[in-house]
C-alpha cells in the first residue's frame, strides 16, 4: 500500500500543478419525528474532491480521483459536544484501456440488477432511502476485461477491513478478501456468476476459535421484455476451524413496467427470501421480506417517489414519500417517512435507516 499511495500521490501533485479543477458537495440533512432536540437530527457533509484525467500511452488512459469526507452532527440536543469525522472517502487511480481496466485504491465496487433489496450487497451500503446514496468503499485493486463477443469478466483484491454490505464480522488483520465475476450477455439482458471469500475476524462471538472462514457464489440475470424482469441469489457458508456457523440462501427477485400516464410513472417491486440453515447457533430462518416503489418526474427538475417495505416475519412496515428537485449545482429533497416503533427493532431487514416512528427529513445539497 506505501507503493500505491506513492504512485496516487506523485500523481495527484501531478494534476495540481496543471491547475486541475477543485470540485466538491455540500450537504446539510435534517430529519425529525418531534419539536424536541432530542427528536431532531442534522448532519453536515462535506466532500471536496479533485480528479484529473491523462494518458500514459497512445493505449493507456488514466483518471484519478481523491475525495475526502469531513462530516459533523448528531442530535441537536447533543451538537456541542459532537466531534468531526474526517476520512478518506475515494483514493482510487483508473487505469483504463481498449479492453481493460484497472482500479487501484480506496473505491466503490457494486454489481448486480437489484435496485432495492439487493442480495449482492457485498461491497456496499448504499440505503434506498439516502438521497446522496453515499457509502463507505473497499481498499485494494480490482480489474475488468472485456471480450470480442461481448463477455466481461472482473477480479479484485481487498484489504482486510471493517463489515460492509451483509457481513456481520470484520476481516481477519493481516488476511485478503478476493474473488471474482462474469458477465455474459443475451438477446434481452444479461447474466452474471459472482465469488467471494474471506477469513472473518469472529472474536467477539468466539474467542477460543475466531477465525470464521466464508465463502460466497451468486447468481443474477436480467431480461428487458417490456416488464423488466432481474433476480439475483447468493449462496453463503461461514464456518469455523472444526464446525460450521451456518449456510444462507438469500435471494431477490423483481420487476418494473412503465405506464405512459404523463412523462411515465414507473413502477419497481421486489422480493427478498432470506434462508438460514444448519447451524448450531442460528435458527433456522425463512424470512420475507417485500417492497414496491413508484416514482414519477412532473418536470425535468422535479420527482416524486414513494418507497413501501414490509418485513413479513416481524410484521414490521417502513413508508417513505419523498419530492426532489435538481437545478445546476443543488438539488432539494423533501422526505416524509413512517415505521412501526414497537416491532422495529426486532427487524433486521437490510434497508435500515436512521427513521423511527414518523417524521420528516430535509437534504440540501451544493455540487460546485
Amino acid at each position: 500500500m506505501r507503493l500505491i499511495t506513492s504512485i496516487l500521490l506523485i500523481l495527484l501533485l501531478r494534476g495540481m500543478t496543471l491547475a486541475v479543477p477543485f470540485l466538491g458537495e455540500l450537504s446539510v440533512s435534517g430529519s425529525a419525528i418531534g419539536t424536541k432536540n432530542d427528536e431532531m437530527v442534522m448532519i453536515t457533509r462535506y466532500l471536496p474532491a479533485i480528479e484529473y484525467q491523462s494518458s500514459l500511452s497512445p493505449s493507456w488512459d488514466y483518471d484519478l480521483e481523491v475525495r475526502y469526507q469531513i462530516q459533523w452532527g448528531g442530535q441537536l440536543d447533543t451538537l456541542g459536544s459532537v466531534g468531526m469525522i474526517t476520512e478518506p472517502y475515494r483514493v482510487a487511480l483508473n487505469l483504463q484501456s481498449i479492453n481493460s481496466e484497472y482500479i487501484i485504491g480506496l473505491q466503490k465496487i457494486n454489481f448486480g440488477p437489484a435496485r432495492l433489496l439487493r442480495s449482492l450487497m457485498w461491497f456496499d451500503s448504499v440505503n434506498p432511502t439516502d438521497p446522496l446514496q453515499l457509502t463507505s468503499g473497499v481498499t485494494g485493486i480490482s480489474a475488468k476485461f472485456y471480450y470480442e463477443f461481448g463477455w466481461s469478466s472482473q477480479a479484485w483484491l481487498l484489504l482486510p477491513a471493517d463489515p460492509i454490505g451483509w457481513e456481520g464480522f470484520p476481516d481477519k488483520d493481516g488476511t485478503f478478501e478476493t474473488g471474482g465475476r462474469i458477465s455474459v450477455p443475451n438477446d434481452l439482458g444479461q447474466l452474471g456468476i459472482s465469488t467471494h471469500w474471506r477469513i472473518a475476524d469472529a472474536s467477539s462471538f468466539s474467542p477460543d476459535d475466531p477465525d470464521l472462514y466464508e465463502g460466497r457464489i451468486g447468481l443474477d440475470g436480467f431480461w428487458d421484455m417490456g416488464i423488466g424482469l432481474w433476480f439475483e441469489s447468493v449462496y453463503k457458508n461461514q464456518q469455523f476451524t472444526d464446525s460450521q456457523f451456518l449456510q444462507q440462501l438469500q435471494s431477490t427477485v423483481g420487476a418494473d413496467y412503465t405506464f405512459w400516464v404523463g412523462n411515465g410513472i414507473l413502477l419497481t417491486t421486489e422480493h427478498m427470501l432470506i434462508n438460514i440453515w444448519d447451524s448450531p447457533v442460528v435458527e433456522d430462518t425463512n424470512r420475507l421480506i417485500s417492497t414496491i416503489m413508484t416514482s414519477y418526474s412532473p418536470s425535468m427538475f422535479d420527482q416524486f417517489s414513494l418507497m413501501l417495505f414490509m418485513d413479513w416475519e416481524t410484521e414490521t412496515p417502513l413508508a417513505y414519500l419523498s419530492w426532489g428537485q435538481t437545478y445546476d449545482s443543488f438539488r432539494f429533497t423533501l422526505g416524509a417517512f413512517y415505521t412501526d416503533t414497537a416491532s422495529q427493532q426486532e427487524s433486521n431487514t437490510g434497508f435500515s435507516s436512521d427513521f423511527s416512528g414518523k417524521g420528516i427529513q430535509l437534504t440540501v445539497a451544493y455540487n460546485h
